[in-house]
């Protein structure tokens, strides 16, 4: 009879040894391999990581002033758009992954969302033409030849520069099943404190044909404002089903600031005073604009005002093809506001990506007591706020702009669900709502 050598000390000490340069093997095999893939991010939010990457533009390709989504399936292309401030050329290359509904990388394998190839190089490139600024233009039309994807869900679009193997810019967009249907209503308040300050949202989704076994549980709702995705909502989940549809119907469930209508500069044109320009100063430098100042609007009521919601658009009225013919003008921006705040006071917009950027923070003046600042722009017409940090890092309009309930904005429902057991965060519907009661 054999002896029974598993329990034996020596046995047990060279299996520990063997197990662990198996381990070590593997570790040594598998390192390399993420070092060489420097678009993966624990985490995927819009965001700039370099400070001459400029001016990013990603949307619809059709259809102006619009978030990047697209239906599965869909003849439809995103556009992306930026300028590279140091000007030359650089070696971009582009990776999508897939993504939960919280933004972080899913589990699967970019074969089971991806056709095609990742890490190729961006297709479309130009040089500046415009004496005052240098830099050189980037674009990107997806999907393309070289990828499409398969599967609905968030998405992150990395622009990695392959010299450096480090990624200088992140944009979220997200593909559309459109599997479900979502019905969305802007309804008085129920919370009194915000009868006229807030909006507040109903909705119904409707699953359809989607075989639900429990749709409180496994459907979860994020509602943006204005595209804003810093003060999203997120993981909302419904109250009560009724037949084959989830109602998301509860005070303060879904509850938005209003804010105000945006403020707004027009500098398409450098040859003379646009919107909310003051006074236009060229030199063999630069161009310098300085716009009206501005007031605080807290205690003002609602005024109908055009505003295109925070966005901007690229545009050069003075030279064609406006994406390498246009200029980066400087322009002054100042705000009375009587005494400095404890918080810091930003310039915001869809421009920087809703953020607190250092890049546009503004300066107190107490001589003139005035908040006041000086940022590069590319040509174009663009809205803005002013805001002030707050304790979460998001930015609060509410000090100099007031929120009032009859401001127009629009809202995007994302509908995402999960079966139990199921691989991935499906996204079974996008609709747009605004503001009107």
């Amino acid at each position: 009879m054999l002896a029974d050598v598993s329990s034996s000390p020596f046995y047990r000490y060279f299996s520990c040894m063997r197990s662990g340069i198996i381990a070590l093997l593997l570790a040594v095999c598998i390192l390399p391999t993420q070092a060489q893939d420097p678009h993966r991010l624990d985490f995927y939010d819009n965001v700039v990581l370099a400070d001459y990457i400029m001016t990013v533009e990603f949307r619809h390709q059709s259809v102006e002033l619009t978030m990047p989504i697209i239906d599965l399936g869909s003849d439809g292309r995103l556009r992306l758009d930026f300028d590279d401030l140091e000007g030359g050329f650089k070696n971009y290359t582009y990776w999508i992954v897939h993504c939960d509904k919280d933004w972080y990388p899913s589990l699967l394998d970019e074969t089971e969302y991806l056709s095609g190839f990742n890490g190729e190089e961006l297709p479309g490139f130009g040089y500046s033409s415009n004496r005052y600024s240098e830099y050189t233009h980037y674009d990107l039309t997806i999907p393309n030849e070289d990828i499409s994807w398969t599967i609905s869900g968030n998405y992150a679009l990395v622009i990695v520069d392959d010299d450096l193997e480090e990624p200088v810019m992140v944009r979220r967009f997200i593909v559309a099943e459109q599997s479900a249907s979502t019905a969305a209503k802007i309804v008085r308040p129920r919370n009194t404190a915000h009868i006229r300050s807030h909006h507040e949202m109903i909705l119904e989704v409707l699953y359809n044909d989607l075989r639900i076994n429990r749709p409180i549980q496994e459907l979860y709702v994020t509602v943006l404002q204005n595209g804003n995705w810093e003060t999203a909502q997120h993981n909302i989940q419904g109250t009560f089903e009724r037949s084959n549809s989830v109602h998301f119907d509860y005070m303060d469930l879904i509850s938005f600031p209003a804010m105000k209508e945006f403020r707004s500069f027009d500098i398409r044109t450098l040859t003379s005073r646009g919107l909310n320009v003051n006074a236009i100063e060229r030199n063999d430098i630069q161009t310098n604009i300085m716009l009206n100042a501005d007031l605080p609007r807290l205690e003002n009521y609602y005024l109908t005002d055009f505003d295109a919601n925070g966005q901007f658009v690229v545009e050069n009225r003075d030279y064609s093809n406006g994406d390498f013919s246009s200029e980066y003008a400087y322009v002054n921006f100042a705000i009375f506001s009587g005494k400095k705040l404890d918080e810091d006071v930003y310039i915001f917009g869809a421009f920087n990506d809703w953020q607190p950027k250092k890049a546009y923070r503004l300066d107190y003046d107490a001589e003139q007591s005035i908040y006041t600042g000086t940022f590069p722009f590319k040509q174009g017409y663009y809205d803005y706020m002013y805001g002030t940090m707050t304790a979460d890092g998001t930015l609060d309009s509410s000090h100099f702009e007031g929120n009032w309930h009859e401001t127009e904005n629009d809202y995007h429902i994302i509908v995402y669900y999960r079966d139990t057991g199921g691989e991935y965060d499906r996204v079974v519907d996008v609709q747009v709502s605004g503001s009107t009661m």
